[in-house]
């Protein structure tokens, strides 16, 4: 049993590997993984304060600091006084910031599309559960 762990440990470790540098490599010329993750939660949960996006992404302050001032000069997101407390400024997904985000998004499905074309839908419903169960039990 023990070999076994050890032999699943390091598979989970190069698969994991293996497939972040494909997918950096695929879109890093348009956005930081971490840029894409703060784009795809601002997508997904509308506009926020920087604070409120570093704890919900459970992050530091300077790190999405960094990270925003990054989009901001892209383009891709705007600092922009609340309308119901103008001492609040919240981070706001433009649309081009939209755009590239769905790019990316694509670049991300076509991969691993390309990455499980040679499994079975079963086993691709079989990683699927078995994927779930390992994290119900975090």
């Amino acid at each position: 049993m023990n070999s076994e762990m050890f032999q699943l440990e390091e598979l989970f470790r190069n698969v994991f590997r293996m497939m972040k540098q494909d997918i950096t490599r695929l879109y890093g010329k348009y956005l930081s993984s971490g840029e894409l993750l703060v784009l795809k939660y601002l997508s997904e949960h509308g506009d926020m304060k920087s604070s409120d996006l570093s704890k919900k992404m459970d992050v530091s302050a300077s790190h999405i600091t960094s990270v925003t001032d990054n989009l901001s000069e892209k383009g891709y997101i705007t600092r922009q006084r609340s309308s119901s407390d103008r001492r609040v400024v919240e981070l706001v997904l433009t649309d081009k910031g939209s755009e590239i985000l769905k790019k990316c998004l694509e670049i991300k499905v076509e991969y691993f599309q390309e990455k499980f074309n040679t499994f079975s839908q079963e086993e691709i419903t079989q990683l699927i559960n078995l994927f779930s169960k390992l994290y119900k039990t975090k």
